[in-house]
């Protein structure tokens, strides 16, 4: 049911986002892709196996995986499950403006999170899901409808009041516009015209993970997209999402995904194209 490489997913000149819809019987075995994924089960039970552990699943749950997070599904029974596939660009562009709401910019940041919507954003998600499979306007309403009940699950009052702090949101933005440079803190707030440590304290407590955690979870994706769809050596990988030394890039790289960048080469490729 998996497919690995983003332009075997995504169509030229459309939104980044597909729906589908998989019935699974058996077990569904570990793989990654270099996109987000939110797979919501709409019927059925499972276990789901991923860098963050194991999760019961049953009808109403929602995980959320960032692009190079591996993860598959074990003792399925009768499991129905809808995949949205999301190009992380659309949070940079056509759906930006969704990053200010802080329940929803938190979720996004969350590797691996299992969430569960109430009965009521379940029938909502389970109305828009159907008719997303055909339609790509329908697809960004789907997504649109189930980020706004997974982000709700969160259940995180303090954040409700506020939307998340403009500085916050322009120092994600530098990070993603450029991963490759040696970022620190400093060079984050004075951009931003704030101090460093309310910089740090502020980031890390609307959206769940430091500056420069965030930096390198960046590059880990970045890299993972590269290992699994290029023949390029590791250390130049290393080098080109901005890791100098490959003894610091694997440490790096296996703390977000449990496994060396070699053994991720190994595990996930994508198979050669059919010509």
């Amino acid at each position: 049911m998996h497919r690995v490489r983003r332009d075997d997913v995504f169509t030229p000149a459309r939104p980044a986002v597909v729906a589908e819809r998989h019935e699974l019987a058996a077990d569904n075995a570990a793989h990654s892709h270099d996109f987000l994924e939110l797979a919501v089960v709409v019927s059925g039970t499972a276990t789901h196996v991923s860098v963050t552990g194991e999760q019961e699943l049953s009808r109403g749950s929602v995980a959320l995986l960032r692009p190079g997070d591996w993860h598959g599904y074990r003792d399925c029974r009768e499991l129905v499950v809808h995949n949205v596939y999301v190009g992380p660009e659309m949070f940079q562009r056509e759906l930006a403006w969704l990053r200010a709401e802080p329940h929803i910019g938190r979720l996004l940041h969350r590797s691996g999170h299992v969430s569960r919507l109430d009965g009521g954003a379940l029938a909502v998600v389970e109305a828009a899901l159907p008719a997303a499979v055909g339609g790509h306007i329908t697809q960004v309403g789907a997504l649109l409808c189930l980020l706004g009940g997974a982000a709700a699950s969160l259940g995180e009052p303090a954040a409700r009041s506020a939307g998340t702090h403009p500085a916050v949101l322009l120092a994600v933005q530098e990070l993603e516009g450029d991963p490759r440079r040696g970022w620190s803190v400093d060079d984050l707030a004075a951009l931003a015209h704030v101090s460093s440590a309310h910089l740090a304290r502020t980031f890390t407590a609307q959206l769940g993970i430091s500056p420069m955690a965030y930096l390198n979870r960046l590059r880990a994706e970045r890299a993972a997209a590269l290992l699994i769809e290029t023949d390029l050596p590791v250390a130049a990988i290393g080098r080109q999402v901005g890791w100098s030394d490959p003894n610091y890039a694997s440490r790096r790289f296996r703390q977000f995904f449990a496994m060396s960048p070699s053994d991720y080469r190994t595990r996930f490729s994508a198979p050669a194209p059919v010509r």
